[in-house]
């Protein structure tokens, strides 16, 4: 096994909510027996702390320099093909298309700079990927511009691809050859006009 670059374990957070739901869901169930309604909020809180127990225990994710690991699941970097993320800011999920059309969902529960830092692992080492339909490369170039741009907005926003200087020329630009297309037209009606006469 390679050298571990980096191990990202799930946040501890999800276990403690699992026990103060699952706490939750017992006194429900104590009250539904005087008031059978408390069994619903204390099947819902059963429900919830079975989910967050499920999200604690999800495996250790380490990243190496050559592959990473999903538990005891190995996935070299030259597999992996697509990195779709899901609108969910915690947890992390992550849809991986791997070669020979495997696919592949990641989930990582911790905290949301743990978050962003395993998804930039992910991104800098996938250099045959896409992220979210955008090529690697172009990826890091619109990222490299927001970053000198000192635009910190999300994913979802337009990338300045010009400079505010070269768009005012290209609006000049073409409010030049609006005007030539106007004189053009002007100079076309005023011939057809002395033709006729």
């Amino acid at each position: 096994m390679e050298p571990i670059v980096e191990i990202y374990q799930p946040s501890p957070a999800y276990a403690r909510l699992g026990w103060a739901s699952l706490a939750g869901s017992a006194v429900c169930l104590i009250c539904g027996l005087r008031a059978p309604l408390a069994f619903i909020p204390g099947a819902l809180c059963a429900v919830t702390s079975g989910i967050l127990f499920w999200l604690a225990s999800r495996p250790i994710i380490r990243i190496g320099s050559t592959q990473f690991n999903i538990g005891e699941r190995a996935i070299a970097w030259q597999e992996v093909r697509e990195i779709n993320s899901s609108r969910f800011l915690s947890p992390l999920i992550l849809k991986l298309k791997l070669t020979n059309s495997r696919r592949k969902a990641l989930v990582f529960p911790g905290e949301p700079e743990r978050i962003a830092k395993l998804l930039d692992s992910l991104r800098r080492h996938s250099v045959l990927a896409t992220f979210n339909g955008i090529a690697y490369r172009d990826y890091w170039t619109w990222n490299d511009v927001k970053e000198l741009s000192g635009d910190t907005s999300p994913d979802e926003t337009p990338v300045r691809m010009v400079s505010a200087e070269d768009e005012a020329e290209i609006e000049r630009m073409l409010q030049k050859l609006r005007n030539c297309r106007d004189l053009d037209s002007h100079d076309a009606d005023q011939s057809r006009a002395s033709h006729e006469d």
